[in-house]
């Protein structure tokens, strides 16, 4: 695998929304500085253009290498990011765009209806920049692999590119086809170019929990399995590199106002648990946090930020934690961060022990 990215051993996608860009700034230094992140930018909530969301993101990053992408979705788009995506000359735009920040990895830009001859234009102009590195990123497997076959074709090294199979939203029923697809295009990619960085990432959070509540608990409780690391696990780390949407759904709604009922989610090893109180105010957030705690007594010796969140909590203290977003920071940080561990613990070699506990 070429040098330069497998020396990062987790790859989480992440969207330039308030809770996100929170619960990464707040993960710890050490960890961040081991992380290639894929940001993918969009409006930021009550303002013009695109740099409060890119300033945002750059100083959630630090001063460190980033993938970064810009939204297609139209509930996050303005005018200044649509004009990112004109594919006028080979996306002028978006190359004139990240060029301005030599830390930004660029993620090519694909449409299904975008000519190949641009395509693979668009590569060697961004390659060929102040970055030297470009990723792909492939959402429509069947059609774009043999597209991004192509277009790596053109660079002077497999080194100059990641791409990302992002399969985006799996479930249980899913995992075998999803096995089955990322097979064929990672066989596909390195048919051509053997020694191609490839990383995997999908999500398992749903949009609601409430099919996953624990039965006779009448809504307090429940537990949503984590599912990209077994689908990852089932790949093998030696066919790609690991990456996931930090905890979060792959659709992500917009914000909206109204009634809630506070959650606190937990992330383990392999799942998310969380804890709810319907019909509280934001109250029900400290009785959540003992519940966990009570379950998950190792809470209090996890350092992440979120983690001690969830202990101030449990002791009262809610201040700048008394709405979903904030506890969604939370649920990112202490994601991201064990997803950080048990990544280093899959790249080691299969005899290698030191990191057992």
């Amino acid at each position: 695998m070429p040098a330069y990215f497998e020396k990062f051993p987790y790859y989480p996608a992440l969207r330039t929304r308030p809770a996100e860009m929170l619960g990464y700034e707040k993960i710890a230094e050490e960890v961040k500085g081991a992380l290639l992140p894929l940001i993918t930018l969009g409006a930021w909530p009550k303002q013009p253009g695109v740099l409060t969301s890119l300033k945002i993101a750059k100083a959630a990053v630090g001063n460190r290498p980033y993938l970064l992408d810009v939204t297609g979705e139209p509930k996050y788009q303005n005018p200044e990011l649509l004009a990112l995506l004109s594919p006028e000359g080979s996306f002028n735009a978006w190359r004139k765009f990240v060029q301005t920040d030599p830390l930004a990895i660029p993620v090519i830009q694909m449409p299904v209806d975008l000519r190949l001859p641009e395509l693979m234009r668009q590569t060697r102009e961004l390659a060929k920049s102040a970055h030297e590195r470009v990723a792909f990123r492939l959402v429509n497997l069947a059609a774009d692999t043999p597209r991004a076959v192509a277009a790596l074709s053109t660079l002077d090294s497999a080194d100059q590119a990641m791409v990302i199979v992002d399969l985006g939203l799996v479930a249980k029923e899913m995992i075998g086809k999803c096995i089955v697809d990322s097979v064929g295009a990672i066989n596909q990619i390195r048919r051509d170019i053997p020694n191609a960085a490839i990383c995997v990432m999908s999500s398992s959070f749903p949009s609601s929990v409430t099919k996953s509540f624990d039965k006779d608990s009448g809504g307090t409780r429940g537990s949503i399995p984590i599912l990209e690391r077994e689908l990852f696990e089932e790949i093998g780390a030696d066919a790609c590199l690991y990456g996931d949407h930090g905890s979060i759904h792959p659709k992500v709604s917009a914000a909206s106002g109204g009634r809630y009922t506070p959650r606190i989610d937990y992330p383990t090893a392999e799942s998310w648990e969380f804890e709810r109180r319907p019909d509280t105010d934001a109250q029900g957030y400290v009785a959540t946090a003992k519940a966990l705690l009570n379950s998950f007594p190792e809470i209090r010796r996890n350092e992440s930020w979120g983690a001690q969140k969830i202990v101030s909590a449990a002791a009262g203290l809610i201040d700048k934690m008394k709405t979903p977003s904030s506890w969604i920071a939370a649920r990112v940080n202490m994601h991201i961060t064990r997803q950080y561990y048990l990544s280093l613990v899959s790249s080691l070699p299969a005899d290698d022990d030191s990191l057992e506990e």
